[in-house]
Order: C-alpha cells, then structure tokens, then sequence
C-alpha cells in the first residue's frame, strides 16, 4: 500500500511539475508582437523555442553521403539525412519583416526556418510548397522536406522575458494651494 501511495504521489508530482514547466512558454502572437515593438524592444533580440519537434528530410545520392551534416540512413535503398529539431529547441531570429520571423536553430548560413502569421495571428512554420502535410523548403545549401507533423510548430518565447521590461516609476507627491 505504501509504495502504491509512493507510485502515486511520484505520478501527480511529475504531473504538476510537467504542467508548470509548459505554462512558462507562451505562443508569440501578433499582439506579443505589436507590444513588444511599442516598447521600441528588437525582435531580434527574444530567445524563439519551437512549440513542435520538426523534423527535415532529405534523399542522398551515395556522393552527397560524405559531406552530408545532420544524421544519415540508409532506407530503401536509398541514403536519407534527417535533421532534427525538437521540441522546445531554442532558435534566433536572423530576420523579420511585417508578416514572418526567420528563425535559425542551428550554427550556419541559410539554416533557418520562415515562420508567418497564421489565420489565429500565431506564427506558424512556413514552406515554400505544402503537399500532404510535406512542406518544401529551402535550408543550407539544398531543398529539405519538413516531415508531417512539424507544420504544426509555432513559435513560442518565454513568458517572463516578453514582459521584463524596464520601467521608470515615480509617485507623484501631489500639489496644495499655497496660502498667501
């Protein structure tokens, strides 16, 4: 009975403690966004997580093998590189405009992943072509295919660093009519 009770107490701990760890990320929405920039803040300088593992793919020709970076298996007779991206990985911004965030979540040029407003104003992972959840993008130096699954990834940013702002505050001590 003691270790059942034991079990229990560990299963709910791990629980409350799994379900406070996600509430300290919030979706980056256009609103996070537009307050942000009121406090003439940069965009480039919030820490991104991805709120999805993504996961690229890529066939290989057997020359491709040798100077292949992300992970290489051989499936089908054929040679695949998978670049994995999980969840929560932390990502900078290395560019922005009105409607997209590009996030890199790795060293290098052209490493990075678009992501753009969706209908509910969240940014969501974008690609070049969607076709059965399969979405083409362009990444280093050759196209990729974001497997199904990863379009669902959104930005997210910690709570607390969007809302550690500087603020000056006085209290006004107030005015009285003089006597004269």
């Amino acid at each position: 009975m003691k270790k059942e009770y034991m079990l229990f107490m560990t299963f709910v701990l791990v629980i409350t403690l799994s379900s406070c760890a996600s509430k300290k990320t919030i979706l980056f929405t256009q609103a996070i966004r537009e307050k942000v920039e009121s406090y003439d803040l940069d965009i480039g300088d919030i820490q991104f997580y991805n709120s999805h593992e993504i996961v690229l793919e890529r066939n290989l020709s057997y020359e491709d093998t040798k100077v292949a970076a992300g992970k290489i298996s051989f499936e089908n007779g054929q040679y695949v590189e998978r670049i994995i991206i999980k969840k929560r990985t932390p990502g900078v911004c290395e560019f922005y405009d009105e409607s997209a965030i590009d996030v890199s979540f790795e060293q290098g040029e052209n490493r990075q992943l678009k992501f753009v407003l969706n209908p509910k104003l969240h940014y969501q992972v974008s690609a070049l072509e969607w076709e059965r959840k399969y979405g083409r993008i362009s990444y280093d130096t050759t196209s990729y295919f974001i497997l199904p699954g990863g379009e669902k990834a959104m930005l997210r940013v910690k709570k607390e660093d969007i809302f550690k702002f500087d603020k000056q505050e006085r209290v006004a001590p107030g005015r009285s009519v003089s006597s004269k």
